[in-house]
């Protein structure tokens, strides 16, 4: 348990990893300060015991207020589409710039700094070989691009500050946008086969995720680490929809999309998103990431940082597809 006396800054607590992470630091005695605009949507948080400071990472003018007096500092904001591409790197890279730029200037003493990045920015794996912290990074998209710029500019305040950078995967749980659209479609009684079923893929529930952040903020590890949080198992990619299947209990039959298709579907949105000044849901881009093997080597994280993750999928997927039934989601 933490000394109920520190706090910790996080920002984009709104979202759904943020706000799960507030609420299991507030369980493990921390004082916790959620990062907001004045815009956001607080509906996440409402029930949780938190302070509010506004500010935006993109307004550097807001930032020295925010980081004042905090013993930690978890930077999970971030933008992970948009339609330009200097929005990325606005946000992911700048952004990350001038937030640690305030705590050097106004809270040099923090006890950790810890950057939430993305496996996308380190880049797909090859067949049996997962990635690992130390491979040179070969982002493939826009996004991963700008993640990785992230981290570089946070690994160069090393030696002023302790700083951490994680990497997790493709997050899902109770609540989350980003695969619901996978349990939608077995909702419809439809099996998605996208590309390669053979492909492997390491993906990570939201609650593990929020441990393993807890354990780098807290492991006593030389600044400038970088570790992968995910779930210890790879799954090829139609087991993983087979045991969504089976944590639904619904018959499905299977929908083929080869990646030619994939693509071809991503361009359409891509046009239409286009046209009423929208950013699209799926890409061209995008279907790069969908398509490719995501595996990664975990053993630092277990080392270092203590971490190991406790939620299969298969439990996981069930939770996460009772929640979605409860609240409607699937109907």
């Amino acid at each position: 348990m933490a000394d109920p006396r520190e706090t910790v800054l996080i920002t984009g607590a709104n979202g759904f990893v943020g706000s799960r992470l507030c609420a299991l630091l507030i369980e493990k005695g921390y004082q916790v300060i959620a990062q907001v605009r004045k815009t956001s949507d607080l509906s996440l948080l409402k029930d949780l015991k938190v302070e509010y400071r506004y500010g935006d990472v993109t307004q550097s003018e807001t930032l020295p207020q925010l980081i004042h007096g905090v013993d930690y500092v978890i930077h999970n904001a971030g933008v992970i589409k948009a339609r330009r591409r200097e929005t990325y790197f606005a946000v992911n890279e700048q952004g990350t710039r001038d937030l640690l730029e305030a705590v050097v200037a106004h809270n040099p003493g923090v006890k950790r700094v810890v950057y939430v990045s993305s496996v996308a920015a380190a880049g797909p794996s090859k067949p049996g070989q997962p990635v690992k912290e130390t491979d040179p990074p070969q982002p493939i998209t826009t996004y991963g691009e700008s993640k990785l710029a992230g981290e570089r500019v946070t690994l160069s305040y090393a030696d002023r500050l302790p700083v951490t950078v994680v990497r997790p995967p493709g997050v899902y749980g109770p609540g989350d946008r980003g695969i619901y659209s996978m349990f939608k479609a077995v909702w419809l009684h439809f099996r998605p086969l996208i590309g390669d079923s053979r492909r492997k893929l390491q993906i990570v529930h939201v609650d593990d995720l929020c441990e393993g952040i807890a354990c780098a903020l807290k492991a006593p590890v030389k600044s400038g680490g970088v570790y992968f949080i995910a779930e210890k198992d790879a799954y090829e990619y139609g087991e993983l929809i087979d045991l969504l299947v089976a944590a639904s209990r619904r018959w499905a039959i299977p929908l083929f999309l080869p990646s030619p298709l994939f693509r071809a579907i991503a361009a359409i949105f891509e046009f239409a998103f286009k046209a009423v000044g929208a950013t699209p849901l799926l890409t061209r881009e995008k279907t790069r990431e969908l398509n490719a093997s995501w595996e990664m080597d975990i053993s630092r994280a277990r080392t270092e940082l203590g971490f190991e993750s406790k939620i299969r999928f298969s439990d996981g997927a069930r939770d996460t597809y009772e929640w979605y039934v409860r609240n409607g989601w699937l109907r």
